[in-house]
Parts: C-alpha cells; structure tokens; sequence
C-alpha cells in the first residue's frame, strides 16, 4: 500500500467524527443513514396489501384485528452511505506559491480525499474515487471493504496534474455514471466557466446527491502578496504576463474576491455545501473544524 497520503496523525485527528449525510441516500447495506427503501425494521412509514409471499412477520395485527384485511407495515429502513470523492487533477491543481511551506493544491486535495475514504470506510460507509482533468481519468466505484482504502491510495499516489480543466462537463459525467442517489464529494480549485460549473453541480441536485464543495486555493492566489515586478504564467494556458504588482493587487483581490462569492452563491441557491480550503491550514484541522460543525448542523 503506498504510504504517500497515509498520515496516522492528521487520521487521527479525524478518524472518531462520522461524517453522517443529512439528506436521503441509496445504499444496500445497515447503518445509520436513512434510506427511501422499505424494509422490516427502524420506522414505521404506511401499509399496503399483503400479497401471497410476503413476509408474515410484517403483517399489522391491530389493523388485521380492526378491519379483518390482511395488510403488511412498511417501514424506513437505515442504510450505509453511497460517497464518490470527485479530485481535480488538472494543471491549474500543480501551483504552490512556495514549496517549502505549503503542499500543491492537488496534494492537499489528496490528503483530504485520503482522510475522507479513511472515515467513510471505518464507518461502514462505501466510498469511490473519480480524478479528472478535461475528462475522467479515473473512475472507482464505491465499495465499503477495508480493502477500498488500498485502493483509495494507490490511485492517488498515481495522480498527477495533466490537463486544462472543464469541472462543468467532468461533473455532468459523473453524474450520469453514478446510478444511485448519495454524497458527491468535489475537492477542486473551481477554476473554470462559473456557469458550467453551476449546471454541472445542478445535474447532481436534480439526481438528488448531496452535494460537498470544497474548494481549495493555495494563499497567495487569496491574497496576492507579491511586492516586486513579478512575472506571471497561466499554468492552463500560454499566457505570460511581467507586471508590477502593486498596480494589479486591487483589481486581482476585487476579481478573486468576486469569483468566490458567485461561487458560494452558486452553491447556497443550489443547496451544496461549500467550504473553502487554504493550503495554509493543515487539512486535518480543516476537516476536523468541518465535521464538527456538520456534526452541529446535523
């Protein structure tokens, strides 16, 4: 097992939050996740008409009693979580503004996807992973065994920024190839056409997955800190650009500033949790601060 995004301290840190989504989701095993599929146990919801072959144990009495008609309790059952983490890989995923300090966007975004599988799996839950650039790359479809999280590793050790980006078309993608209805995770720098990416988030709604944003930004492209004539490259593209800083900080702040605020927009309207992600913070202390406030959400 490669060993890369396997950190038993940050795991640690995490490993005794559940992560418990707050909508209905599919799934086909028993656990603490309500479920639209009717079962024998937990909560009561409606009867129908006992047909031969069904299970007499599920026949109401009180109703046979009251009405002399056989009819059979229908009930809510639990079920595990059904979760695909969807990780950006694209070329832009590659920037750290200093290699020292932070990791690049597409590392962090790996110990989180990393971590996250970790707690899914200790809970029973099944979870996948989808890396994509301008289209999926890779595609493992959620399974709850110990053995996923091996899985999980590998393909992330493997992961490297290939591709420009298009989040909007990757995402109507993966949601036509997920057939049942549960968590979507995207970790993702969110850079591309904000319309697309808004329809693309849609598509998951109008399936309705619950939908995690989080979006990951390395510091500097937040705050812009450089003070000397700086030159600047598009990592997905071929633009270049020698200019002095101070002359473009405001306009790049209001920008930036801007292209967050539509996006959280974007996903409040459309009811997807959104959570920024600055590589400056460790991500075990990020996802710990997350859970704990879903866990109060919840």
């Amino acid at each position: 097992m490669s060993d890369r995004y396997f950190d038993p301290d940050g795991l640690a840190r995490v490993g005794n939050m559940e992560l418990v989504a707050r909508q209905v989701v599919e799934g086909f095993l028993t656990g603490r996740h309500r479920s639209p599929y009717h079962g024998f146990s937990v909560e009561y919801l409606d009867h129908r008409a006992y047909t031969p072959g069904d299970d007499m144990r599920a026949l109401d009495w009180k109703v046979l009693a009251r009405t002399d008609k056989y009819h059979i309790k229908l009930f809510e059952d639990e079920t595990n979580l059904r979760a695909h983490i969807v990780l950006d890989c694209s070329k832009s995923m590659s920037y750290t503004s200093d290699p020292k300090k932070y990791p690049t966007k597409l590392a962090y975004g790996s110990y989180l996807a990393a971590a996250l599988s970790y707690l899914m799996i200790r809970q029973n839950d099944a979870v996948g992973l989808v890396l994509f650039d301008d289209q999926v790359r890779q595609f493992l479809p959620p399974k709850a065994r110990p053995t996923q999280f091996r899985r999980v590793l590998d393909l992330l050790d493997h992961a490297m920024s290939h591709d420009d980006t298009d989040v909007g078309a990757v995402l109507h993608d993966v949601a036509e190839r997920i057939p049942r209805r549960g968590l979507v995770i995207l970790i993702s720098d969110m850079i591309d056409d904000e319309a697309s990416i808004a329809s693309g988030l849609q598509h998951f709604r109008h399936n309705h997955h619950e939908v995690v944003v989080f979006h990951v930004m390395d510091d500097a492209e937040l705050t812009f800190p450089f003070d000397r004539l700086t030159r600047f490259k598009d990592i997905e593209g071929v633009g270049r650009l020698t200019a002095n800083p101070k002359q473009l900080r405001e306009r790049y702040l209001s920008r930036i500033h801007t292209f967050q605020e539509n996006l959280k927009a974007t996903c409040f309207e459309r009811k997807v949790n959104y959570e920024l992600a600055n590589t400056n913070e460790p991500y075990d202390h990020l996802l710990a601060a997350y859970l704990e406030k879903r866990s109060r959400v919840g």
